[in-house]
């Protein structure tokens, strides 16, 4: 009888579907398939070598979270971002992170808190070089420790589920639109300096500037001008 909790040497069986849905997603990610690109059934089975059902959930569990969209009888193809929408994605990314952040900052250890620095440090780099997949991977490493810090596991697996999606489309409009390299650089430095400091305050002040959320008082400003 099975103890719960006991550890086993038993294989992990890992579902068609499952090797299905990471591959498809790991070519969106990777720009190996391209947004807008149909998906077409007999092509997905020649490439991963596997039958229509598994590839189908696959799919579907892509179209929920946003990767793929379906016209019955029509089409399924990766979805293309509306640039325009790009700022949207960004906030709506910014308003999970801030609430990581408030949950986290204040527990944080000096090793953690000198991690992070580091992984600024390191985005920091890639910016001020204008190296747009560099500072992808920092910023990757960036928030994947910041989020192993959060004390709040069911935050953290919320955020996971929906925020991939998100910065695939602001990724997207970036590359169609071009980077602000200089204002992203300035707002990255300012989150560096307010960790470095243990200003938990002064991290979310910047962080709302990296995803473009606006300040109170900027919003006072602007409705006085």
């Amino acid at each position: 009888m099975p103890v719960p909790g006991a550890s086993s040497n038993a294989p992990v069986r890992v579902l068609a579907r499952d090797r299905a849905y990471e591959s498809i997603k790991r070519a969106i990610l990777g720009r190996t398939i391209l947004p807008g690109e149909r998906l077409d059934d007999d092509k997905l089975q020649a490439w991963l070598k596997m039958s229509k059902t598994p590839i189908r959930q696959a799919l579907h569990a892509l179209t929920v979270e946003g990767f793929v969209e379906t016209a019955a009888q029509s089409y399924t193809r990766v979805i293309e971002p509306r640039v325009d929408d790009a700022v949207l994605h960004l906030q709506t990314i910014g308003i999970f992170v801030l609430g990581i952040l408030d949950l986290t900052l204040g527990s944080l250890d000096q090793e953690r808190q000198d991690e992070l620095v580091r992984d600024v440090d390191q985005l920091l780099a890639a910016l001020e070089n204008e190296d747009i997949d560099g500072s992808l991977a920092a910023s990757q490493t960036y928030y994947t420790h910041l989020m192993q810090s959060c004390p709040n596991h069911v935050l953290v697996e919320l955020a996971q589920r929906t925020l991939m999606a998100r910065a695939y489309y602001v990724v997207v409009a970036y590359r169609a639109l071009g980077v602000q390299w200089h204002e992203a650089a300035a707002a990255y430095r300012g989150v560096r300096d307010a960790l470095a400091e243990g200003d938990p305050q002064a991290v979310a002040d910047a962080t709302k500037r990296v995803f473009q959320i606006a300040q109170p008082d900027a919003v006072m400003q602007a409705g006085g001008s």
